[in-house]
């Protein structure tokens, strides 16, 4: 278990991350297309820069752990809709780039086995 609690807000965050990072780096696009979805969603920013500081110091084991804690903590926390929603979010953020990259698309398609999407 990671030592960083984590909310429906973090849990999403880390998500976030961990299909931005897919192809190692988070583009340009990536990034404003983040700021523009969550910020039409009336997200607390400050959340998600807090959140990205911490995960961004973690090593790639940790992050991965964290990101199947998140997919735990929304299974139990988020109705089926919710899911939904967190997927088409990340699918969105994947996408903002003109292509899903396979890395992206493996954990997508992870993530939407395990939310039962």
């Amino acid at each position: 278990m990671s030592t960083y609690a984590l909310t429906d807000e973090t849990s999403i965050d880390t998500l976030i991350f961990w299909i931005e990072s897919s192809d190692g780096s988070i583009s340009y696009k990536e990034q404003e297309a983040v700021k523009r979805i969550l910020s039409n969603m009336k997200y607390d920013m400050e959340t998600f820069q807090k959140t990205m500081s911490q995960i961004s110091a973690m090593g790639t084991d940790e992050v991965k752990q964290m990101a199947n804690e998140a997919v735990d903590h929304i299974n139990r926390s988020f109705s089926d809709d919710g899911k939904r929603l967190t997927y088409s979010l990340l699918e969105a953020i994947a996408a903002c780039d003109g292509t899903i990259s396979k890395a992206e698309q493996e954990k997508l398609d992870a993530i939407k086995s395990e939310l039962g999407v």
